[in-house]
C-alpha cells in the first residue's frame, strides 16, 4: 500500500475545498491514492467554472469519481458532465428550484421527455440525455454498492441523481430519433458513394502537398544550422504543373521573432537576445510564416494550401480560450456553415482540436503570438502527422470499410501485418479483433495500403529517432483485451491515439471538399460514414450480396449490414428510370432472396477452385477470401483494387465491349447490348481510378526547386 498525503495534491484542490463535499473531495482508491489527484484538467476545468455553485455539484463530483476509476476517457467524462449539468440548468430555471431536493424525475424530468417544454429540443437531444442520465445513475448506484465501504454507502447514496421509473420505450421521440438519425446517415452516405475514389484521391494529393511543404522547411532549417543564416529566411517553392501555384514563406524561430517584433513585446527581449530561458537552444524550435501563393502561368486567384483558412479564423485547437464573446459567436457560426456543428446552435464544437500532443495543434509561442504578422505562422511537424494519419484513415476505410477500433489496434507485429507470396508478388493484410468478437480476423488490404502504413512507420521512427516504433499502451474502445504495450501506428508523442484525435486528423485531410445532401446540408466525413458508404457502394452500385459484404465488414448480424447498405435516395431515383428503360426485361427472383448458409457452404465449395485471396482478375486484383461475390463478373466489383500496371487490359476491355455490342445490336439481342454498355462503363470508371492513381504516383516523385531569400 503506498502512503498518500493528508490532502490532495492536485491544484485544483483549493478551488474545490469549501464547494465539494469533503468525503468526496478526499476518497481514496483502493491503493490509497486521491482520486482527485488523477483527475483531468479539462471536465475539472469545466467542472470549477460551471457547476460548483449548482445543487447537483456533489452528484456530479461523484459521476466524475466514478468514471475516473473507470478510467474512462477525458473527453466522455467531459461531455457527460457538460451535457448533464446544461440540461439540469435549464430545468431549475424553468421550474424556479433551488434544491436537489425539490428536484422529481416523475415531474420535472418526464415533462421534458414528454415534449411538454423546451419543445425547441430536438429528439435525438431528448433521446441522449435520457440515456446518459439514466445510465450514469444506474452505474453509479452499482458502483456505491460494490466499491465502497458498506459504512460508507449510506452516506454516498445521497449524491446519487435519482433513477426514474421509466425508460425510453416509453417515449416516441426514441423511435423517431433514430428513425431520424438513420435519415440523416443515408442522406449523406448519399453524396458520399459516388466521390470515394476521388475523396480518396484528393487526400493523396493533399499529403503530397504536405510533404513538398516539409521538405522545404526542413531544407530551410538545414540550410540556418549549417550556413549560420540569421533568421528570418525567406523561401518559395512552385507545386507539380497540375496545381501550377508558387508558395511564399518565411522561417523563423523564438529568438528572431521576438527581436523582429520588439514592439509587441516587453519581458522577453533580453532573454531572446542573450538565448536563455524558453529562448535557449534546447528550449528553441523553428516555424514558419504563410506568406502568400500565387499562379504561375494564369491570371487567376490561387487556391493556395487548403487548411490556411482555418488558421486564418483561428478554429484550430481550443479556439474559445482567450477570446470574446462576440468572437467565439463568429466563429462559432462559421464552424456550423462548413458543417462541423448544428445551425443555430450555441454550443462551442472544437473540431481541430486532437487533444494530443503533436498532432495539428500548433505549439503554445505560434498560437499565442499568431495575431503579430501579417501572414499565418504555422508549426510543420503537426501538419504532417495529421495529414499523415488522416491518409491511412481515409484510405483503410474506403477499401476495406474497417472501424475505428479496428484501426487503432493496428500494429507492427508479425501477429498482426501478415505477407503472402501469391504468383511472386506479396500480399498484404491487418488482423485485429473486430466488435463483438475475442479472436483476430483478417482485413486484406492493396499495396498502396501497406505503403501509407510504412509511410507511418517511418514517421514514427523518425519522430522517436528510433529503429523501431516503440511500444505504447491500448487507449481505444475495449481495453480489457489488450492490456499490454505493443507497437501500435496509431501513437505520437509516446501515447496511442484515441477516438478523437483520429476524427480530427481526417477532419484536417478533408476540410474545404464541400459536399453537401439534397435538403442542402453540408457533410462532414467520419469514419463510421465512409463505413456506410463502402457497404451502400458494395452492395447498392456493385450488386455484391449483403452476406458478402458482410464478411467484407466483419458483421454477424445480416440486419445492421442490410441497413448499412439500404439504397440511398439517389440511387432509388436512378433505380427507378433504369427500370423504366428495361421494364420488359426479366428479374431473376432467386438472386433476390437471401441466401441461407447451407447453401453459401455449397457455393464456396463450387468456387474455391477458381477464386481466392488476391486472385489476378481484370484490371487488378482480387481480394475477397469469400465465395465470388459476383459470380467472377470481376469488372466493377468491390472485391477487386485496380492495378495501374493493367490499364493495358481495361483498354482491350472497353474495345471489346464496342465489338459485342454491335454484333448484340445486329441480332436484337437488347439486354446482351445493355450487358455490353455496362461492361465498358465498369471499365472507364477504374480506368479513371487508375488515371488517379497515376497522378498522385508521379507527384510522389516531384521534388521542387526550393529558393531561398533574405
Amino acid at each position: 500500500m503506498t502512503v498518500s498525503s493528508p490532502k490532495p495534491q492536485s491544484p485544483f484542490y483549493e478551488k474545490l475545498l469549501g464547494n465539494v463535499d469533503k468525503q468526496l473531495l478526499h476518497f481514496r482508491d483502493t491503493r490509497d491514492s486521491f482520486i482527485l489527484d488523477k483527475m483531468n484538467e479539462m471536465y475539472l476545468k469545466y467542472f470549477i467554472n460551471n457547476v460548483v455553485d449548482k445543487p447537483w455539484k456533489d452528484h456530479l463530483f461523484l459521476l466524475m469519481l466514478f468514471y475516473r476509476e473507470k478510467n474512462s476517457n477525458v473527453r466522455y467524462i467531459y461531455r457527460i458532465v457538460a451535457t448533464i449539468n446544461r440540461r439540469l440548468s435549464h430545468l431549475f430555471e424553468y421550474y424556479h428550484l433551488t434544491e436537489m431536493e425539490e428536484f422529481d424525475t416523475e415531474t420535472h424530468l418526464y415533462q421534458y421527455f414528454k415534449g411538454s417544454i423546451f419543445k425547441e429540443d430536438s429528439d435525438s437531444m431528448r433521446s441522449l440525455f435520457l440515456k446518459e442520465y439514466t445510465t450514469c445513475s444506474y452505474t453509479t448506484r452499482k458502483w456505491v454498492a460494490t466499491k465502497i465501504l458498506k459504512e460508507q454507502q449510506e452516506y454516498f447514496q445521497q449524491f446519487i441523481f435519482p433513477m426514474p421509473s421509466y425508460n425510453a420505450s416509453d417515449f416516441s421521440f426514441t423511435k423517431s430519433a433514430k428513425e431520424q438519425a438513420q435519415r440523416t446517415r443515408k442522406s449523406e452516405t448519399d453524396v458520399i458513394v459516388p466521390l470515394l475514389s476521388e475523396i480518396r484521391s484528393e487526400g493523396n494529393f493533399r499529403l503530397e502537398k504536405l510533404e513538398r511543404l516539409r521538405n522545404a522547411y526542413l531544407k530551410a532549417c538545414e540550410r540556418v544550422k549549417l550556413q549560420n543564416v540569421v533568421l528570418p529566411l525567406d523561401f518559395t517553392y512552385d507545386e507539380p504543373e497540375r496545381v501550377g501555384e508558387r508558395y511564399y514563406f518565411r522561417l523563423w524561430d523564438k529568438p528572431s521573432f521576438v527581436l523582429n517584433h520588439q514592439d509587441q513585446f516587453k519581458t522577453s527581449i533580453k532573454a531572446a537576445i542573450n538565448r536563455t530561458g524558453v529562448y535557449s537552444d534546447e528550449n528553441n524550435h523553428y516555424f514558419v510564416e504563410f506568406i502568400k501563393a500565387e499562379k504561375l502561368d494564369e491570371d487567376e486567384e490561387a487556391e493556395g494550401l487548403w487548411f490556411i483558412e482555418l488558421f486564418e479564423n483561428g478554429v484550430v485547437g481550443q479556439w474559445t480560450q482567450n477570446a470574446s464573446d462576440d468572437e467565439i459567436k463568429q466563429k462559432r457560426e462559421l464552424l456550423n456553415s462548413w458543417g462541423y456543428g448544428e445551425e443555430n446552435s450555441n454550443r462551442n464544437t472544437k473540431p481541430f482540436f486532437s487533444t494530443h500532443k503533436g498532432i495539428l495543434t500548433p505549439s503554445t509561442f505560434v498560437s499565442i503570438h499568431k495575431d503579430k504578422v501579417d501572414g499565418v505562422l504555422l508549426d510543420v511537424e503537426p501538419l504532417y502527422v495529421a495529414g499523415t494519419f488522416g491518409l491511412l484513415i481515409l484510405d483503410i476505410c474506403t477499401t476495406t470499410g474497417a472501424r475505428l477500433n479496428e484501426l487503432l489496434q493496428i500494429n507492427n507485429s508479425n501477429e498482426c501485418i501478415r505477407t503472402v507470396k501469391v504468383d511472386n508478388k506479396l500480399r498484404f493484410s491487418f488482423n485485429v479483433i473486430p466488435k463483438g468478437r475475442d479472436e483476430v480476423e483478417a482485413f486484406y488490404i492493396s499495396e498502396q495500403t501497406m505503403k501509407l502504413i510504412q509511410r507511418v512507420g517511418l514517421m514514427l521512427r523518425t519522430h522517436y529517432a528510433t529503429e523501431k516504433i516503440p511500444s505504447v499502451l491500448y487507449r481505444g474502445n475495449r481495453k480489457q483485451l489488450f492490456p499490454k504495450p505493443k507497437p501500435y501506428f496509431f501513437q505520437y508523442h509516446s501515447k496511442a491515439l484515441e477516438n478523437f484525435a483520429i476524427a480530427t486528423s481526417l477532419r484536417f485531410l478533408l476540410h474545404g471538399l464541400r459536399f453537401d445532401t439534397q435538403e442542402g446540408k453540408p457533410v462532414v466525413v467520419k469514419t463510421h460514414l465512409l463505413r456506410h458508404a463502402f457497404a451502400t457502394e458494395a452492395v447498392q452500385r456493385q450488386k455484391i450480396p449483403v452476406d458478402i459484404v458482410a464478411k467484407f465488414l466483419h458483421q454477424r448480424d445480416l440486419k445492421i449490414t442490410g441497413y448499412y447498405s439500404e439504397p440511398t435516395p439517389s440511387q432509388i431515383s436512378q433505380s427507378m428510370s433504369d427500370l423504366h428503360d428495361i421494364i420488359s426485361d426479366y428479374i431473376d427472383l432467386d438472386e433476390a432472396v437471401l441466401r441461407a448458409p447451407e447453401e453459401l457452404e455449397k457455393e464456396l465449395e463450387e468456387y474455391k477452385e477458381k477464386v481466392g485471396v488476391f486472385n489476378n482478375v481484370i484490371g487488378g486484383t482480387c481480394v475477397t477470401n469469400h465465395v465470388c461475390p459476383i459470380k467472377m463478373a470481376c469488372l466493377g466489383c468491390q472485391a477487386k483494387i485496380p492495378d495501374p500496371e493493367k490499364k493495358h487490359e481495361l483498354l482491350e476491355v472497353i474495345e471489346l465491349s464496342r465489338d459485342m455490342e454491335k454484333r448484340y445490336s445486329a441480332l436484337g439481342l437488347t439486354i446482351d447490348v445493355k450487358k455490353a454498355k455496362v461492361m465498358r462503363k465498369h471499365a472507364r470508371n477504374e480506368l479513371k481510378e487508375i488515371e488517379l492513381i497515376e497522378n498522385y504516383r508521379e507527384e510522389q516523385n516531384y521534388e521542387p526547386s526550393i529558393h531561398f531569400n533574405k
